[in-house]
């Protein structure tokens, strides 16, 4: 590649620059590398060759770290001319990154920019941020103009532009020649040419014609490869005013953007364009940012001048524009249309519906606002034209919620009717509730919300038909909607309980405060019937559609039908007008498998129009003789569907233990336990009937509800009784303790779970024999065949308590004596004997007695303690009696089980 001397001489001398640095840099380095290598050892480096050498170990290792290259001796100085003049520009970016960042920084102009006095003056009478049109456009900061596609062939030649020749045919290479401060450029074998001033076309014909007469059959292609800088001068209202270097292809708009953008206190609309022969063009920056390319893209000349001066008088367009901003009025004038304004701004966002309002100064300096058309008039210096939304009203279309496939606003078409926006039966989604839907709309007189019931069955089957008006809501309700009404939380609003977190449920709590009518007594009464009970402080959530419609609430309650009874979903339907049966039943479900048909009840409750009292009717209809069709159900009847009387008996019978086939057992009504264990196949040859245990799940349940009742009786005696006791013993001694066991024997007490446990007769042979013993089951019921034990339990306050074995013929003191004999604290006359059954029976004990007790295997021998020295303790005896009663059955169970 051939480089004329100028051109080398330039490039060599940006090139030494970044070398100068990079020298300077790599110098330091090895003084910080030396310096600690001179402190830490300096009697090896008393000489100028150990000095030397050190440096040349720390060169070495800079060497390493590619920071400085000594293959030629000399500091990293490129040979290249273009990457010296790359690394140079790079620097220079830097360079001017970091002091254009200070300046915006020292001018305001960062990222969060504060606003120019015009825009707090603006802002402050708008009542929101408003900024200046334009100013950031030309806050780019770009460094040069990228030149991309073809320099055009009219591009006229100058010092310093770079061009690429082309030889192709019997010589074939590529030189770069720039044109060196003569104009000219040189070539190898061709003379020099004179380039300066003349056209890329015009030099690249002469060239050619000379490449033929000295070159036969080769033809020569020219391209410029880099343009020249010039230097221009950027002054006025800019960001950083002075001098600039851009190539010779850079517009006003590049020497704006590399003085870093225009002031706000500048004009966009008044910049001027001095040339170097002193012409002068008026430049509109407007015309260059709506589209308009206008002067602001003219290509700028060595010398020219760019002169930004004083922002001239303002206008506002504020509100719903698409572009609200401050924009300057045109050069020489002093005001600007209305409608110059709103296209500045964009527009309005709606083509209609808009309101303009014009405020402007008076004279005296006082802002006054006036409505205007925003076509026509004028905008001063200062005036503001804001503009408003009129109304947000869509005419001719109403809105559908709920359980629809897309919730939204619909088209009326010409008819206007319900049923023509039904015809698209998609609309409808999910499980809607067809026998009760609302339409809101507005009361023709009052102009008031009121709500208005329809039948969407009648609706679909033509029967009938409402007339809809723009902006009318259309509410379809679901089955959720409609099962909330038989919720918990609606039956606590109902009660007049504390309203729940949810503005329906407040609703409709404020209106039962405010009324006594029987307008919800067929919810109240089924909400009580099926169980629903009302609890305060309830915490559900509503709907979302009825969340949104509170007074939907009560409308729908006060419309209901309550359908109780043998059905899949019982509940509260509202409807419109009076339906048939068939379509109630649908809703709730329709019957259950074990419904009496003969026996449908409906409750009727009749007002006509100027009765002074409400007529309740019952009827009793048999719908095997009566079509469902025929049966008209209307709001606030009551429909109970009966259930057929059946011998099943609900639940099953556990039999286990010694049974040939043990296991669970449905039963008819009336079964009693002999057939069951005849079923059961049985008992075995090891079964011990006198020791069956049966346990019902009812007598379990009352025998903890006597135990509750009892614990509250002791509970409540606990203070007069010990009274009493210190009384009588004159001192309140162990008062304290006394109350600490009686406090825990009723809490015993209450904790106890009992085991409902029956005395029955199991043995087959007996129940055959006495009939009146066999005993009727019921649902739950589990009866459990020990085998036959060999042992008698003597507990209590014996020496030995334990299980003695069983001896034909025994008494019960013999076994009290086989366990040690009575303990110092027994009570041998309170003794008793629980047998295997579960019976229990006292015992005599005493020496003297002439009546003996039998004792069969697998009893229990209970010797209780005296409690005679504590009488505050009289009713703890009963206590203990109590729960060594239970405690005793468990133990007796689990040893007759085992």
């Amino acid at each position: 590649m051939i480089f004329d001397t100028a051109s080398l001489r330039e490039k060599l001398r940006k090139g030494s620059a970044v070398a100068a640095r990079r020298a300077v840099g790599a110098g330091l380095a090895l003084v910080l590398a030396v310096a600690p290598m001179m402190t830490a050892a300096p009697v090896q480096a008393q000489t100028l060759f150990d000095l030397q050498s050190q440096i040349e170990a720390a060169t070495q290792a800079l060497q390493n770290d590619g920071s400085v290259d000594v293959k030629d001796g000399s500091a990293d100085t490129p040979l290249d001319p273009k990457k010296a003049e790359a690394d140079d520009s790079a620097d220079g970016q830097d360079e001017a990154a970091t002091d254009e960042e200070g300046s915006e920084n020292r001018l305001g102009l960062g990222r969060r920019e504060d606003p120019s006095s015009i825009e707090r003056d603006y802002t402050l009478r708008t009542g929101r941020a408003i900024t200046q049109y334009g100013y950031r456009v030309f806050r780019q900061r770009p460094r040069a103009p990228i030149i991309a596609g073809e320099i055009s062939p009219d591009y006229v030649l100058g010092v310093g532009d770079e061009l690429v020749v082309t030889y192709r045919g019997q010589t074939s290479r590529t030189v770069s020649v720039v044109v060196n401060r003569d104009g000219d450029i040189v070539l190898p074998e061709v003379p020099p040419l004179k380039a300066n001033g003349s056209t890329v076309a015009d030099l690249r014909d002469r060239l050619q014609r000379i490449t033929e007469r000295s070159m036969v059959g080769t033809r020569v292609f020219v391209t410029v490869g880099s343009v020249r800088l010039i230097t221009i001068s950027v002054l006025g209202e800019v960001a950083r005013p002075g001098a600039r270097e851009l190539n010779s292809y850079a517009t006003v708009v590049d020497a704006l953007g590399a003085a870093s953008g225009i002031l706000k206190s500048g004009s966009l609309r008044r910049v001027e364009l001095v040339r170097a022969t002193g012409e002068r063009m008026q430049i509109d920056l407007y015309e260059y940012l709506t589209g308009a390319s206008g002067a602001a893209t003219t290509v700028l000349r060595d010398g020219d001048r760019i002169v930004v001066p004083l922002i001239g008088p303002t206008v506002a367009v504020d509100g719903d524009v698409a572009r609200p901003a401050i924009f300057e009025v045109a050069p020489g004038r002093n005001s600007m249309s209305m409608a110059d304004a709103l296209r500045l701004s964009g527009g309005p966002l709606r083509p209609a519906g808009n309101r303009f309002m014009h405020v402007s100064f008076g004279s005296d300096g006082v802002q006054s606002v006036s409505t205007t058309n925003g076509r026509s008039g004028t905008l001063r210096q200062g005036d503001i034209l804001q503009v408003f939304i009129d109304r947000n009203v869509v005419a001719g279309t109403i809105n559908v919620e709920g359980a629809v496939s897309t919730p939204g606003s619909r088209a009326i078409d010409s008819r206007g009717s319900l049923k023509s926006l039904l015809s698209n039966l998609d609309l409808l989604s999910g499980s809607p509730y067809l026998p009760f839907a609302v339409v809101q709309t507005r009361d023709p007189n009052t102009l008031l919300p009121i709500f208005a019931p329809v039948d969407l069955v009648g609706v679909l089957n033509g029967a009938e038909d409402m007339t809809l008006n723009s902006g009318d809501r259309f509410i379809v309700l679901s089955a959720e909607d409609i099962g909330f009404l038989s919720s918990p939380i609606v039956s606590d609003a109902l009660s007049g309980g504390v309203a729940a977190n949810c503005p329906a449920i407040a609703y409709l709590n404020g209106v039962v405060r405010k009324t006594r009518a029987d307008s919800f007594l067929s919810a109240r009464q089924f909400l009580v019937q099926s169980g629903t009970a009302a609890s305060a402080g309830v915490s559900s959530s509503c709907p979302a559609i009825i969340d949104q419609y509170p007074a939907l609430l009560p409308l729908m309650l006060e419309n209901v039908t309550a359908v109780t009874g043998d059905v899949r979903r019982p509940g509260l339907y509202p409807i419109v007008k009076a339906v048939p049966l068939r379509l109630m039943l649908n809703a709730a479900g329709g019957l259950g498998r074990s419904a009496d048909i003969s026996r449908v009840e409906i409750t009727r409750y009749d007002a006509s129009v100027g009765a002074v009292s409400t007529q309740v009717r019952r009827e009793v209809l048999d719908l095997t003789q009566v079509s469902l069709d025929a049966v008209m159900v209307r709001p606030g009847d009551m429909v109970r569907i009966a259930t057929r009387v059946t011998t099943r008996e609900r639940g099953l019978v556990t039999v286990s233990g010694e049974v040939l086939r043990p296991g669970n057992y449905d039963i008819s009504r009336g079964e009693r336990l002999s057939a069951v264990l005849a079923r059961a196949g049985g008992l075995t040859a090891e079964a011990y009937p006198f020791g069956a245990i049966f346990t019902r799940d009812r007598v379990r349940v009352l025998e903890q509800q006597a135990n509750r009742r009892t614990a509250d009786e002791l509970q409540k005696g606990i203070v007069s009784l010990l009274a009493r006791q210190a009384q009588r013993s004159g001192s309140g001694a162990g008062m304290a303790d006394a109350m600490g066991v009686m406090r825990e024997l009723v809490k015993d007490l209450a904790s106890v779970e009992p085991y409902g446990r029956v005395v029955v007769e199991a043995d087959p042979a007996v129940l055959a024999a006495r009939p009146e013993l066999d005993t009727v089951l019921e649902g739950g019921d589990e009866i459990s065949i020990p085998k036959r034990p060999n042992y008698v339990l003597v507990v209590g306050e014996v020496l030995n308590p334990g299980a003695q074995q069983f001896r034909s013929g025994q008494h019960a003191r013999d076994y009290v004596a086989l366990a040690g004999g009575y303990a110092i604290d027994s009570d041998e006359e309170r003794a008793f004997i629980v047998l295997p059954n579960g019976a229990a029976q006292p015992v005599d004990l005493a020496s003297w007695s002439t009546s003996e007790t039998n004792v069969p295997p697998g009893s229990m021998i209970v010797i209780p303690r005296d409690l005679a020295p504590f009488d505050f303790l009289a009713v703890a005896s009963d206590v203990t009696r109590i729960l060594s009663s239970v405690a005793l059955t468990a133990a007796a169970l689990n040893s007759v089980q085992n």
